[in-house]
């Protein structure tokens, strides 16, 4: 194939056309031309194991000089041969992305006052997805891939891909950059030739996800039953699910790193806290003893007085503070010394996994997925889902995030589909989000755990309304669920009756997500309604979902039910958490009704809770509060929306005699009311300054911006 390929010159762009003809959809590889001269071998062979796939596979080559370009192509190449999915190798422009934060599970840095480098979300959501419009602000004049976009004020809202993608970007581990990528596609053809199905399973929670709460953990175990129940076999079967917990021993990182060192492993999850070069797997461990104990908090001490960084005065404090709380100086004598640093970093050490660790465990699990901050953060020059793919081992594809998320995030929707042998490439293109993505190959797949189904089929034809809604009777739920975001996608009106039914019929949590989550897109009564209902599902994540979103709806006939749920499930600690944090949403009235003649513990940590609002409403409210602290109050108005005082809120944004800083502040926040039931207020607000001539430009463009966002 490869001596029969066509190369076409078009805009000093380089195709390398496969032979194969294309039946159904392809595949492109988009490399940069160095990477091409010196990779061709193996990026053809690459291309030839997907022909034998039956997914004819591009690779475009080229100096690339901007993001426009790589999308210009792609997108020519979706039109024309109808693209399904691209792997973006070696040195290929960075889109990083402003503007959009609504759009990620968490991110919420302020982009005024950080560098235009750390509060951008990297994101080949620019890429992947073609309907959303963005305006280019400039090339980092200091990092020559990097290319600063907002999202402009009228492009659509929401994530809906029209391809998969993935980035094979080599790291400074020490080694070639073209080296890592041969290495990496030649084993990658390897596990496309396997054959190997998915029936060992790994989960591992890590110290301080779920906020340690057990009644969380123990969910997943029943969802990947549900989902993959090949895992789940009999002892005399294959098949088998891990799950362990950073408490299972003191210090567990050489049992998860035995873990990913087995040959069979095919599936691994990490929830956990990371950072790009870091999988934070455990924290201080529990001990029984007091000696012990006294060892753990001298450790901690010590690395207290270190982050004095030599600063008497700060040393001084430190030292005060804890001699009047009964310590002396012995609790952290010897933290600047040479010995004592080496010994604490090396028992530091033991509760992560480092860079330097991946490379000398050489994970065999094929895919690895990180429910963890920065682990993917492809802006670094090394990190961790990167090192995975480069080591020496198996792994071919993991599923990592760019910036921190969401600690709350659900990251097994669909993974049934894996089991089923979709590539993974189309099951991320159903969960994506700004910040996450593929590093690695997205086109890999397991070897189908069923007969009776296949996915790759489903995946690849294109959309029919009634073969979706056929797929609604399978007996596969997440192939079901699949039929739902694929209706969802394209727009099919009947779907809202079809979403609420399920929920209240489906036996399989994760289809009830789905169908809840898909409500929450649609944003009607229907999802209005399914809430109340929600709150009180057997699964722990969807009613902790349900409670968030209630909140963020904001009706007074959720407070009877909130608190009812609060003291009813109380041991789930992230419900409880939620409901504790969202019940600042409603009016004082309503919550006064429901908490009359509740006393006791629970009661008066739901009013404490609750006491915020009128704490945040007094500083914001104020001209003559402190302008820092009226700003610092309005923007947790994002993440915590107060609907009982948008008159308020709309007054004060539309009051001409008001700080300016204070309004656009007010105006910001309010776009994050997209759920709320009164929406339409915050948006008649809008259109009022957009269209004012008394308007300035600042508060023009973010009026025009709110009001889109809530269109």
């Amino acid at each position: 194939m490869a001596l029969s390929s066509l190369c076409l010159g078009i805009q000093a762009q380089t195709i390398v056309k496969p032979a194969a003809k294309i039946t159904r959809t392809s595949f492109a590889v988009i490399t940069d031309t160095p990477t091409w001269q010196a990779c061709a071998d193996e990026l053809q062979n690459y291309a030839d194991v997907l022909a034998e796939e039956e997914l004819p596979t591009f690779i475009v080559h080229h100096n690339w000089k901007s993001p426009e370009e790589v999308k210009k192509a792609i997108k020519n190449l979706h039109k024309k041969h109808n693209l399904e999915g691209v792997v973006l190798v070696g040195d290929i422009p960075v889109p990083m992305i402003r503007k959009a934060q609504h759009m990620t599970s968490a991110f919420k840095m302020d982009e005024e006052k950080y560098p235009f480098v750390d509060s951008s979300v990297p994101s080949d959501r620019f890429y992947d997805d073609f309907n959303l419009k963005f305006d280019f602000l400039k090339k980092d004049p200091e990092k020559p891939t990097f290319f600063y976009y907002e999202l402009a004020a009228d492009s659509p809202q929401q994530i809906k891909c029209d391809i998969y993608s993935a980035r094979v970007k080599p790291v400074k581990n020490g080694e070639d950059p073209h080296k890592q990528i041969k290495k990496f596609f030649n084993k990658a053809v390897k596990e496309h030739q396997s054959g190997n199905k998915l029936d060992q399973f790994f989960s591992y929670t890590g110290e301080g996800s779920y906020s340690n709460s057990l009644t969380a953990w123990t969910q997943e175990a029943l969802t990947i039953r549900q989902q993959m129940p090949g895992t789940f076999d009999s002892p005399t079967a294959p098949g088998r699910a891990r799950f362990m917990r950073y408490n299972f021993s003191e210090y567990p990182k050489e049992d998860v790193m035995s873990m990913l060192r087995r040959d069979d492993l095919d599936l691994s999850i990490f929830h956990e806290h990371g950072m790009p070069e870091r999988q934070y797997l455990s924290g201080t461990p529990e001990v029984e003893y007091a000696d012990d104990a006294i060892n753990l908090i001298k450790e901690s001490m010590r690395d207290m007085a270190r982050r004095c960084n030599g600063d008497s005065a700060k040393l001084a404090d430190f030292s005060r503070k804890y001699t009047d709380m009964g310590f002396d100086s012995s609790w952290w004598a010897g933290y600047d010394k040479p010995e004592m640093i080496k010994a604490d970093s090396l028992s530091d050490l033991r509760r992560g996994l480092v860079l330097a660790d991946i490379t000398e465990t050489a994970p065999n699990s094929r895919m690895v997925i990180f429910d963890a901050c920065y682990n993917g953060d492809f802006r670094e020059p090394d990190n961790i889902a990167a090192r995975y793919i480069f080591s020496d081992g198996k792994c071919v594809a993991t599923f990592a995030n760019s910036v921190n998320v969401l600690q709350d995030k659900q990251a097994n929707e669909l993974l049934g589909l894996l089991w089923l042998g979709s590539r993974v490439g189309h099951w991320a293109q159903e969960t994506n989000i700004l910040e996450s993505h593929i590093i690695g190959d997205p086109t890999f797949r397991f070897a189908p755990s069923s007969d009776d189904i296949d996915i790759t089929e489903i995946l690849s034809r294109p959309y029919n309304e009634n073969a979706e809604l056929e797929l609604l009777g399978t007996t596969h739920p997440d192939v079901r669920s699949l039929a739902l975001h694929r209706l969802w996608r394209h727009g099919y009106k009947g779907l809202s009756p079809i979403l609420l039914e399920i929920y209240r019929t489906s036996p399989v949590a994760m289809e009830r997500y789905t169908a809840m989550s898909l409500l929450e897109k649609l944003g009607d009564a229907n999802f209005d309604q399914i809430l109340a209902e929600a709150i009180n599902d057997p699964n722990e994540f969807i009613r902790r979902k349900a409670a968030n979103w209630m909140g963020r709806v904001g009706h007074d006939e959720y407070v009877p039910v909130l608190v009812d749920a609060y003291f009813a499930d109380n041991q789930s600690a992230r419900v409880a958490f939620n409901i504790e944090m969202i019940l600042r949403a409603f009016s004082d009235e309503a919550v006064d009704k429901a908490l009359d003649g509740k006393s006791g513990e629970l009661a008066s940590k739901l009013r404490k809770a609750y006491a915020y609002r009128a704490e945040s409403d007094a500083t914001v409210l104020d001209k003559n509060a402190n302008k820092t602290w009226r700003i610092a109050f309005t923007n947790s108005l994002r993440n915590n929306n107060i609907h009982a005082s948008l008159p308020e809120y709309i007054a004060l944004m539309e009051d001409s005699a008001e700080d300016e800083d204070v309004r656009i502040a007010m105006i910001k926040a309010l776009a994050w009311y997209d759920k709320s039931y009164r929406r339409n207020e915050i948006m008649a607000a809008c259109d009022r300054l957009r269209k004012s001539s008394g308007s300035s430009k600042a508060i023009k463009d973010e009026a025009r911006r709110t009001y889109f966002r809530l269109k």
